[in-house]
């Protein structure tokens, strides 16, 4: 018995031998990795305002940063009439997000229809660093609900 198992344990393998057992493995890393999978994360979407004194900001871009535990993706949407979206396909999760708003550039806001045109606000208009790059504006966006916003800014005086 002892001389049948050194028989075994000495034996060579060959291709046929090794084609079950890589099945087998394959096999068992799909199911191991499926298992661990996380689950897809909820919606989570953004509805909101920005005003300049008290007016409706146009021609600008409002961007969302994850902070501390927060995971995701950045998102940017557009602000025209005061008013920006955040739709769920931005990937956002729930969390705490620092806020920025700046003004998209001239070469784009020149490319405007007129009627988006005539609502933006003087040429050369600049968002004051503290709601952008140096921004202390944060929100709580939280899963499947609406996450409605209001945010004031102030343009940059020179």
């Amino acid at each position: 018995m002892v001389m049948d198992m050194l028989t075994m344990s000495d034996r060579k393998i060959d291709g046929a031998d090794r084609l079950p057992f890589a099945a087998a493995l394959v096999l068992a890393m799909t199911l191991l990795t499926t298992g661990c999978t996380t689950e897809s994360q909820p919606n989570v979407t953004a509805t909101g305002t920005v005003h300049v004194a008290g007016e409706p900001l146009s021609g600008a871009v409002l961007t969302l940063e994850p902070m501390r535990q927060t995971t995701g993706p950045n998102a940017s949407a557009p602000v025209f009439d005061g008013r920006f979206q955040v739709p769920a396909s931005a990937g956002l999760h729930g969390g705490t997000y620092r806020v920025r708003v700046a003004m998209i550039p001239a070469e784009l806001l020149a490319k405007l229809p007129s009627e988006q045109a005539a609502s933006l606000p003087p040429a050369g208009a600049v968002i004051d660093p503290s709601f952008d790059t140096e921004s202390q504006l944060t929100c709580e966006l939280k899963p499947d609900q609406p996450n409605a916003l209001a945010f004031a800014v102030e343009f940059l005086t020179r």
